[in-house]
C-alpha cells in the first residue's frame, strides 16, 4: 500500500469520478436494474470516501465499501468494490505506463487483423 499511497496524485478524484458516472450513465441506457444500482452504489461510495486511494487495493476497496454500506449483502459489496477497484487500477496504470509503452501498444493496435466472427 505504501507504493500505492505515494502515487495517490497520479490520477485525480475528479477524474476518478468522471469515470464513475460515465460508467453509471453507460448502464443507465440498457443495463440491468442490478447493474444500475451497482454503478449508482459506486458512485455514492466514492463521494462519501473522496479519494481513488482506497479502490486500488482490491481488499481495501470492499473493505471500504462494507463500512460505509454495512446493510447490502455480500454480492453486492463484491460487485460494487469490484466496479470501483477495476476503473480506479485503469486509471492508474494509463497514468503511470511508460511513453514507450503507450507508443508500442498505439502501434500493435494499428497493425492487428480485425477480428471476423463470420465464417467465409
Amino acid at each position: 500500500m505504501d507504493e500505492v499511497m505515494g502515487k495517490e496524485h497520479v490520477v485525480s478524484f475528479t477524474e476518478f469520478l468522471h469515470e464513475l458516472q460515465k460508467e453509471w450513465r453507460f448502464h443507465q441506457h440498457g443495463g440491468t436494474s442490478y447493474r444500475q444500482k451497482t454503478a449508482e452504489l459506486s458512485l455514492e461510495v466514492a463521494h462519501k470516501v473522496g479519494s481513488i486511494v482506497p479502490f486500488l487495493e482490491s481488499e481495501v476497496a470492499k473493505q471500504t465499501v462494507s463500512r460505509l454500506l454495512p446493510d447490502l449483502d455480500h454480492h453486492r459489496v463484491e460487485d460494487v468494490a469490484k466496479m470501483l477497484h477495476v476503473i480506479a487500477k485503469e486509471l492508474h496504470l494509463n497514468a503511470t505506463l511508460s511513453d514507450e509503452v503507450k507508443a508500442y501498444v498505439q502501434q500493435k493496435r494499428q497493425h492487428r487483423k480485425p477480428l471476423s466472427f463470420v465464417k467465409k
